[in-house]
């Protein structure tokens, strides 16, 4: 596992050089759904994440708090309680 401050590293790089990412978002009780967005916006003292989509120029807010991260070179994974994450992945170019 990862710490917050090292995601968040991640997040800010993606934002800096407005990376397209493929969002995999699994909430409770809810289907999976998936997203193709760059991350628009960063606030890690509320921790949250902001992004905004290509498709129909869509925007969601991620609350990231009390979560675990695992981060690698080209995906950050979030996870909370089994059963609820968010993968951020890099797109293919």
């Amino acid at each position: 596992m990862a710490s917050s401050s090292e995601a968040f590293e991640k997040f800010w790089t993606w934002r800096n050089s407005r990376t397209w990412l493929n969002v995999t978002v699994k909430e409770l009780g809810q289907p999976e759904h998936k997203l193709f967005a760059r991350i628009s916006g960063i606030d890690e003292d509320a921790s949250l994440v902001g992004v905004v989509g290509k498709a129909m120029h869509s925007f969601s807010d991620f609350d990231v708090g009390e979560a675990e991260f695992s981060v690698e070179h080209e995906r950050v994974i979030v996870s909370r309680a089994c059963e609820e994450w968010l993968i951020f992945e890099v797109a293919e170019s």
